[in-house]
Order: C-alpha cells, then structure tokens, then sequence
C-alpha cells in the first residue's frame, strides 16, 4: 500500500491504518516536527492521515517524500525502502469497455427528464402563456415520475 497518498509541492498526505492510534500520530508529529525542512502539520486520528507542509525552497518535492518515507515506514511497521527505490503510483481501474448497465442508462434519462421537467415547470410558471396550468401542472408530474424512477434505481443506497 501507498504511505503517501497524495503529494503536491510544499504539502504531503501520508494515510495509513496505523496513524489511526493516537500513540502512534503523536510519535510521528514530534518526528516530522523535528524536521528541518518542515513547517506545519495536521493529523487526523479518524482518517488515518497525516499532512506535512514544508518549505520547497528547503527540500525539493521528490527529496521530502523520500525522507517522510525512511520517517515514517519503521513507526508503522513497515520495511524500509529499498535503496534508490522510487514512491509507485497507485494503478487506476480498467476504464469499462462497452455498453454502460441498464440501470445506469435509465438513471441518466431520469435525470435529463428532471432537469428539462424543472425548467419548463418554472418557465411555464413564470411566462404564463395560454394553457399554463395545465402545462405547469403536467411537467411537474413528469418531474415527479423521473424523480421516481431515479430514487428506485438508488433505493439500495438510500435505505442502508
């Protein structure tokens, strides 16, 4: 697994599971706050995380991941890096070849029939043209019915 989960200039997020005891955040922020090069942390005990701001000027990005890293693998239990080894980039999921799910083609066309209802609703209301209460009335139901559809497609997750 990845120690450091994200990583731009001047801030990097080390998450791990073990950051989550408050014995072990601590340990880790008196040793990054001994650190040179640092200038600010932030843990978070429930998220498993730690951020550490440092100076760029100081240390330049690549050096401060592989220093946060020989840091923090021997507190979490983890070996230390293998000389020379480079931070790996966490592979992205196969993008889905094909048709998309039955399920997720409807749930779009609920959610067009929605948005499209909504606004003629409101237009219809606010113009008043000839009719207009029937129209008014007949977009919100059709809003209602796609708004049916999208909740019944998601009702697993609504209901947990």
């Amino acid at each position: 697994m990845n120690l450091i989960v994200a990583s731009i200039p001047g801030r990097l997020r080390l998450r791990d599971k073990a950051l989550q005891e408050s014995s072990t955040l601590r340990t880790l922020e008196s040793l990054f706050q001994d650190h040179p090069a640092v200038t600010g942390l932030r843990g978070n005990r429930r998220a498993g995380s730690l951020v550490v701001e440092y100076d760029v000027a100081r240390l330049p990005r690549a050096r401060m991941e592989q220093e946060a890293l020989e840091i923090a693998r021997p507190h979490l239990g983890m070996p230390p890096a293998a000389p020379g080894a480079k931070r790996s980039t966490p592979a992205r999921p196969p993008r889905r070849r094909g048709p998309r799910p039955l399920r997720m083609r409807v749930n779009r066309v609920a959610k067009v029939a929605m948005l499209v209802s909504l606004g003629v609703s409101l237009a219809v209301a606010e113009l008043r043209p000839r009719g207009w209460k029937h129209w008014h009335a007949t977009t919100g139901w059709a809003f209602v019915v796609a708004l049916a559809v999208h909740l019944y497609v998601y009702r697993r997750h609504l209901v947990r």
